[in-house]
């Protein structure tokens, strides 16, 4: 049996859910549309469709268990009663997120609406397996002690990682990372749940990034969209009709080990000429040393440097590299938007200008299609508000946590 489920602006067909299972569905979606912004009762029964005696019954229910309140109502000046807004709650549950990078372990703690409450880093050096574990325990421990003595009366949804690849996410486990200190086949979720009595779910640092966009960032208003991660290695996570694409995939969105040059630079990968031979952050910073005789560039000085004609010289080559890549990326998946995030946003506005008006003039529906081009709303934290928003796509979607 099939159905048509309603989710915003379009439709999707799926497999058909048992009358438990659409619960859950339909509690999600309302609890979505309630996190974006506070909303009233008859907006939601627009927006989704369900009768006014469904949403009645949804809203009761989740305000029941603390999701959600009732705001004091607006005076519209009219006969009769005055409509009330359902915003979340100030005790509603929250997520703690773990973000494992090459450079460092973060943790978050966020709301429902992906509002950092707590956000904490530690530097990775020299880490062997029992080092790195060691670093979760540390960054989540002063996570948890900071939430039982300010938040200890709301409760926690699960604990989200988002992580660099190559990642399992159905077992969460940490493949075989190149750079990333010898460490292989490390199980995040029996670490996490040695010492936590929390679930554990997990996404690459790409997907993650694309669900947090989707859901609470710049992404919520296209149905189809790239987020474009550039850090040590360059990544994608893909939205297809508000979906994760290849949720459950260890390798999809390897957007740097596209070839733009066959006979170019050797990839750590074996391939020549790689995108990531050209346009990660590393090899950025490198070539601007090199132009402008500088040391110590970090991301944060790009705005500056991009006024050296040296080093504008340095930004549109990698802009050209990118165009490349993301030509091919537009004509196979056909994106409304491009959203650049990791150590990417730092790249200056002009030169997302130079890529997007590249990418408009060279893809196959040119003159037909205008693809835009946005930093992320998270900036270089997008990857880690994601291991949150791994937690937030399971709830908004009706599943189990």
């Amino acid at each position: 049996m099939y159905i048509v489920v309603y989710f915003g602006e379009f439709f999707v067909m799926r497999q058909g859910y048992n009358n438990n299972n659409l619960k859950y569905r339909n509690r999600g979606i309302v609890l979505q549309l309630i996190a974006t912004e506070p909303i009233y009762r008859a907006d939601i029964t627009k927006k989704i469709g369900l009768t006014r005696m469904a949403i009645s019954n949804i809203v009761g229910e989740l305000i029941q268990e603390g999701y959600i309140v009732e705001k004091e109502f607006e005076e519209k000046g009219s006969i009769g009663r005055n409509p009330i807004l359902l915003d979340i709650s100030p005790t509603s549950p929250l997520c703690v997120g773990l973000y494992i990078s090459r450079e460092f372990l973060y943790v978050v703690l966020s709301d429902i609406k992906l509002n950092s409450l707590y956000l904490d880093k530690v530097k990775l050096i020299n880490e062997n397996e029992e080092s790195l574990v060691s670093k979760i325990y540390m960054v989540l421990d002063g996570l948890f002690n900071f939430y039982n003595e300010k938040f200890n009366n709301r409760a926690i949804l699960g604990i989200g990682v988002s992580c660099i690849g190559p990642f399992d996410p159905v077992e969460c486990v940490l493949l075989n990372p190149r750079d990333f200190f010898g460490i292989s086949n490390l199980s995040i979720k029996e670490v996490i749940q040695k010492k936590y009595p929390y679930s554990v779910f997990g996404a690459n640092d790409m997907n993650g990034a694309a669900l947090a966009e989707s859901l609470m960032g710049c992404g919520q208003e296209f149905n189809n969209f790239l987020y474009l991660g550039i850090t040590h290695g360059i990544g994608s996570g893909v939205i297809v009709n508000k979906r994760l694409y290849g949720r459950e995939s260890i390798s999809s969105g390897e957007l740097g080990h596209m070839t733009i040059d066959y006979n170019g630079n050797l990839c750590t990968c074996g391939k020549k000429g790689c995108l990531e031979t050209y346009a990660t952050i590393p090899n950025i910073i490198n070539r601007l040393q090199e132009k402008c005789g500088c040391e110590n560039i970090c991301p944060e000085d790009f705005e500056s440097l991009c006024l050296d004609p040296c080093c504008d010289e340095v930004f549109c080559d990698v802009t050209e590299k990118l165009s490349i890549a993301l030509v091919n990326a537009v004509n196979m998946l056909d994106p409304e938007a491009i959203i650049v995030g990791h150590e990417g946003a730092f790249l200056p506005e002009k030169y997302l200008h130079v890529l997007r008006d590249k990418i408009d003039e060279q893809i196959l529906s040119a003159g037909y299609k205008n693809v835009k081009v946005l930093t992320s709303a998270f900036l270089n934290y997008a990857p880690l508000f994601g291991s949150c928003a791994i937690i937030l796509n399971r709830l908004f979607l009706g599943e189990n946590l």
